[in-house]
């Protein structure tokens, strides 16, 4: 079966950079308590994957044809027929994203950005309750968001097996007769975004001070978690009790 060059690396290795850096973040700020030392690490997975949406936006300007924001299918009928012809097993095939995965991608890159905007917020106490509530309404979206792409693919797989689920992995598709491949995967570019990524955490963990939990980078210093809420807590009641023992 002959195939077609869809995605170059830098795609592909955002993709699994992005699904990694999510499960860990959302897994970390559901399961871990606000008070563990744990807890400030969803925050600086949060700032490697704002990071890495910021670099796959200039991408979607310069990069290949199938990953630029002009390639995207984005006409709400288009939308529409894609979703029934999915139904009906007779949806047409796209080279780069269809018009769903289209609507995902951004959705799910502006979520990111909105939650790193407002972790932010709640770091620097600026209406800290509103942004709050802002952050978690975002992060739900973005899991709603990630939950019905991947059910998406699934069953775009199921009907048409034409390697839409493997293609993030070898950027291949079954061939698309009235498209042309991509010319290049672009290594160059993506060593430089695996080494840009690399560079960014390094910078982030060494900045980080575990036992505060201050993060000091970008010519400020951030106070990660809850952790000066709570030893504020404990200073102001061992302070009632000494009171009350005078």
């Amino acid at each position: 079966m002959d195939h077609s060059k869809a995605y170059d690396l830098p795609i592909r290795i955002f993709h699994w950079l992005f699904a990694l850096l999510f499960v860990f973040s959302f897994s970390v700020a559901k399961f871990i308590d606000d008070d563990s030392v744990l807890y400030a690490y969803h925050m600086l997975s949060g700032i490697l994957m704002v990071s890495i949406v910021l670099l796959r936006i200039v991408w979607g300007f310069v990069g290949s044809r199938t990953a630029r924001f002009s390639s995207f299918k984005l006409n709400p009928t288009d939308l529409i027929s894609y979703f029934n012809s999915v139904i009906s097993s007779r949806s047409k095939r796209y080279l780069g994203h269809n018009p769903a995965s289209s609507y995902a991608a951004l959705l799910m890159m502006a979520f990111v950005l909105g939650i790193g905007f407002s972790g932010l917020m709640m770091s620097l106490r600026i209406y800290k309750h509103f942004f709050e509530e802002a952050h978690e309404l975002l992060a739900h979206g973005l899991l709603i968001t990630v939950i019905i792409h991947v059910v998406g693919v699934i069953l775009h797989q199921l009907r048409h097996r034409d390697g839409l689920i493997t293609s993030m992995l070898n950027g291949k598709k079954t061939k698309i007769v009235d498209e042309r491949d991509i010319n290049s995967n672009h290594p160059i570019v993506a060593l430089l975004l695996i080494l840009s990524f690399l560079n960014m955490g390094n910078y982030l963990f060494k900045n980080f001070d575990n036992n505060t939990g201050v993060l000091k980078a970008f010519g400020t210093q951030v106070q990660l978690g809850e952790k000066e809420h709570k030893d504020r807590k404990l200073k102001d009641h061992n302070g009632h009790h000494e009171e009350d023992d005078d």
